[in-house]
């Protein structure tokens, strides 16, 4: 066998380690805590107080909380992922299912969390979504320690507030409220000048009586066009009959 040869395989088998070494089969996965950092992305300052904020929800507020991280999903969609860890890891008590997942997958870009039945009345999906929307820009720019710290904060001080607890740990700013859609307040600029230009057409033009025709038809009958148009929208809740909230950053 030549050195060259050699080498190549000697790299191959490296590669192969390396790919391997990431790779977290939920089955391997061995919780240690409240915070799990198995992609050893997160500071020892936020783990403590991540860890604290759990470990005061536990015992005030008799919910718990589990903080995630992992390099890779094994090749796994994150929703199953997540639902397998929930269970295997039994995530808040049976009796109340009162439990909350956090799953950071930090090389696929992916993050979801979990609620149990429990919670769901307190955390439904638009405010849950808001957490994580307003922790993306920290995990597009690698600090995942704020990302994650911002996200359990934002759940336990929901948690606590419906517990009627406080929870003596470091306040984070207000969370911001959603935006809402903007309604719409009359008829733009571009609107009138185009309906200045139809009347115009249709008083002084021979296709006056065409235009009238078509608007006539427009306005009773029109045709067999369909009615809402779209689909479901993008993506989807669902799951263990909780729900979850799935990010990409």
């Amino acid at each position: 066998m030549s050195l060259c040869t050699k080498w190549s395989l000697g790299m191959t088998g490296v590669l192969l380690l390396v790919v391997v070494a990431q790779a977290e089969p939920v089955a391997e996965l061995k919780a240690t805590g409240y915070v799990n950092d198995f992609a050893h992305v997160l500071d020892q300052n936020s783990i403590a107080q991540m860890d604290e904020i759990c470990r005061q929800i536990d015992e005030k507020a008799h919910a718990q909380m589990a903080v995630v991280t992992i390099h890779s999903l094994d090749g796994s969609d994150i929703e199953s992922y997540a639902v397998d860890l929930f269970h295997q890891w039994g995530v808040g008590s049976k009796a109340t299912n009162r439990g909350v997942l956090i799953l950071y997958a930090i090389d696929d870009h992916r993050a979801r969390i979990e609620v149990g039945y429990g919670l769901e009345p307190i955390l439904p999906d638009g405010k849950v979504g808001s957490f994580q929307r307003e922790a993306v820009p920290l995990t597009r720019s690698g600090n995942y320690s704020q990302a994650l710290l911002l996200v359990t904060s934002r759940l336990a001080q929901v948690i606590a507030q419906d517990a009627g607890v406080q929870l003596t740990t470091p306040q984070l700013p207000p969370a911001r409220a959603e935006p809402r859609e903007r309604r719409g307040g009359g008829i733009s600029v571009g609107g009138i000048i185009l309906l200045i230009v139809v009347v115009l057409i249709v008083l002084f033009t021979p296709l006056r009586g065409v235009l009238f025709w078509i608007l006539f038809s427009g306005m009773f009958g029109g045709g067999s066009g369909s009615r809402g148009g779209g689909g479901w929208g993008g993506g989807g809740f669902g799951g263990r009959g909780g729900f979850w909230w799935i990010r990409r950053w």
